[in-house]
């Protein structure tokens, strides 16, 4: 195993670190003071001063009087300034459907919408008509943009700014980094894997320092994603996450192989209800299964038991502290968690027994797009840690 290689700390990257901690407890208490400052940061009352100094200089702080103090004198406390700003996150994990949400710099939901694209219509016509309704819901928000996140179904290769256009035909030869960069004029635009972006979120929602996670998703499309010690594992070519590229012997399909993503996710479950003749919808045939009806046990138990063996066999790839089960249909998420920690209980006999948390995820991810907002802040955050020198 290579040795990893210690940062080399200068006075210029430490003030940086020292401005964006500073920068983030602003953001997580609004009435945060030099003295707190100093003391939640671990640093002295005089480099607060000269960090605090420089961004209210640069206008991204601003001093206010608190209206907390009952006697005395009010103490100053520091909120970023007013006109900061807003965070744009876009959906195009749909070929049917993109969305938008627009958050303030704290997290609170401004504007929503969802946009359904015209059949038959190439998709980027429908991207930059999602791109001008966007533009529009802008225009009625005071703050100024300082990121986006646009949400993607697949890998994405930075170098080139191309995604893996295997679930979206038309993102061939689409850059979508470049095209957003265009039309927002904004360089601090993050193009994230869906999978990846809510498996960091339910990582950092638990004790993430020392603890390892694989996210596994199973909707439409399937994926997942190993973090060990806050590194996410993506691989040489970002594919690290594709896990519904894996090829499996589906029961009782004569052992032909064909990807999970074919044989689990929720596209081929209702391929299967339809060849039985259950005509429904799939949420119904999810609550017939926890009613142990026959049809749905018979047509959902190959699918878990498929499931429950990649999840056990990643386990002795990975070997995570928890595994975190995710569905855009929570009844499907809550079934695969219950099947798999059933599984295990059975293989608990093995020779080597293996050990590991799994729950359902926290967040309802897919939708809120939560993890991109927070990475897109924190690129803000950095850049502006590496302006204020």
């Amino acid at each position: 195993m290579a040795t990893e290689k210690k940062q080399v700390l200068t006075v210029k990257s430490i003030r940086s670190v020292n401005t964006g901690n500073i920068l983030q407890s602003i953001m997580a208490n609004r009435n945060s003071t030099r003295s707190m400052l100093a003391k939640e940061n671990k640093i002295s009352l005089m480099t607060v001063k000269h960090v605090v100094d420089d961004l209210i200089a640069a206008k991204i702080l601003v001093e206010k009087d608190s209206c907390n103090a009952d006697v005395g004198r009010n103490p100053k406390v520091l909120e970023i300034a007013e006109n900061y700003g807003n965070i744009v996150c876009v959906n195009l994990t749909s070929e049917d459907e993109i969305s938008f949400l627009i958050y303030d710099i704290y997290e609170k939901l401004i504007e929503e919408q969802s946009i359904s694209l015209t059949s038959g219509k190439p998709y980027r016509e429908g991207l930059l008509m999602a791109i001008e309704a966007v533009k529009d819901k802008l225009k009625s928000v005071s703050t100024m943009t300082v990121g986006i996140a646009v949400f993607v179904p697949s890998a994405y290769d930075e170098k080139v700014d191309l995604v893996n256009y295997d679930l979206i035909a038309d993102f061939k030869e689409l850059h979508i980094r470049s095209l957003f960069e265009e039309e927002f004029g904004l360089k601090n635009v993050l193009i994230l894997h869906d999978v990846f972006a809510a498996a960091r979120s339910e990582y950092d929602s638990l004790n993430p320092e020392m603890e390892s996670q694989f996210y596994f998703y199973c909707g439409y499309g399937v994926g997942g994603y190993f973090i060990h010690k806050n590194e996410a594992v993506a691989g040489s070519e970002n594919m690290a996450g594709e896990v519904g590229k894996m090829l499996v012997s589906m029961e009782g399909e004569g052992g032909s192989c064909v990807t999970l993503e074919d044989v689990v996710s929720i596209s081929a479950a209702k391929r299967k209800m339809k060849e039985c003749g259950m005509d429904m919808h799939f949420s119904e045939m999810l609550d017939m299964y926890q009613d142990r009806d026959e049809r749905a046990v018979e047509l959902l138990t190959p699918i878990l038991n498929t499931i429950s063996k990649v999840l056990y066999n990643l386990l002795w790839v990975y070997n995570p502290t928890r595994i975190v089960v995710d569905s855009c249909k929570s009844g499907y998420s809550e079934i695969i968690a219950e099947h798999f920690k059933n599984f295990m209980e059975e293989m608990r006999n093995d020779a080597i027994p293996i050990h590991v948390q799994i729950r359902q995820a926290r967040y309802n991810e897919y939708h809120m797009m939560r993890g991109c907002f927070y990475m897109v802040r924190n690129a803000w955050i950095e850049e502006i840690a590496d302006f204020v020198q």
